[in-house]
């Protein structure tokens, strides 16, 4: 999702972000899956996981190197 925010810095920093209504609403309908922002978090670091690892096991594979 690519956001058009205009900053509103307040003694040269940023301090407020002003998105377009449209935005806001597709930014509130995603966030409402999640329970909390540390739900977000966790869900973001899977998904940063998932595209860095290019091999996966079972858990009947890991279960049997595992001899459990």
């Amino acid at each position: 999702m690519n956001l058009h925010a205009q900053i509103i810095e307040e003694s040269g920093k940023p301090k407020f972000a002003v998105l377009p209504i449209a935005e806001y609403e597709s930014l509130l309908n995603e966030l409402s899956d999640f329970d909390s922002i540390e739900d977000l978090a966790d869900y973001l670091r899977a998904i940063k996981i998932k595209t860095e690892n290019k091999t996966w096991h079972t858990l009947n594979d890991v279960k049997a190197e595992l001899g459990i």
